[in-house]
């Protein structure tokens, strides 16, 4: 049985989890996004994980920030991106920190590489004795994605309980609001939701008015 530990990212209070199964002692992270990710290392080191998979829901740095600290610790791990996301990421985080900073940083240091991309909605990864499924959902971004195991899904910014903000490469509010439909079309309602931002809600509990 998985379970999920939460995280708040330090940038822009972003949500990180890591998925884990304690029998199995194998954990996956989502959507990492503090730079050196040592609330998560320090987590995956109580419980004596394995790290298997470092999966991103988007491009945008505040969610995957932590990437590369995670992937120099744990150096067995797979990272996951989308397609559009692995075409995006170097220029998506430039565009970050010269909006949110004053001094840009060496971007070299924040560009993870993928190890496995998702091209399609089809894409599956057998995880022991999961099977994790991804739903590509660009709007918010280019390389936006959902990812689901067993009755769970990860939306990173395409569905929160609040609009998402719609100011970077590739961002379409009306590709976005025909991702958001399909979601609500493909998961069942009592499907529980982790966002990229703010608190875990039931699918059924999604403020359907916000499309």
């Amino acid at each position: 049985m998985i379970k999920i530990h939460c995280f708040e990212n330090e940038l822009l209070s972003s949500m990180c989890y890591v998925v884990y199964d304690e029998e199995l002692k194998r954990c996956i992270a989502i959507d990492p996004g503090s730079k050196n990710s040592e609330n998560e290392i320090a987590f995956i080191e109580s419980k004596r994980l394995t790290l298997d998979f470092i999966i991103i829901t988007h491009e945008h740095t505040d969610h995957c920030y932590g990437v590369n600290a995670l992937k120099k610790r744990y150096t067995q791990s797979q990272v996951v991106f989308s397609e559009g996301c692995n075409k995006n990421i170097k220029k998506a985080n430039r565009i970050f920190f010269q909006f949110y900073f004053d001094g840009v940083e060496n971007l070299e240091e924040v560009i993870p590489t993928s190890d496995i991309i998702i091209q399609s909605s089809e894409s599956i990864l057998q995880w022991y004795n999961y099977t994790i499924r991804f739903q590509l959902t660009p709007g918010h971004s280019i390389g936006s994605m959902c990812i689901s195991i067993d009755n769970i899904l990860f939306t990173g910014d395409t569905v929160l309980q609040f609009p998402p903000v719609f100011c970077g490469i590739g961002c379409d509010k009306d590709v976005w609001k025909k991702s958001v439909l399909e979601v609500l079309s493909l998961f069942k309602e009592d499907v529980m939701v982790y966002p990229g931002h703010g608190e875990p809600f039931k699918l059924g509990e999604y403020k359907r008015y916000e499309i």
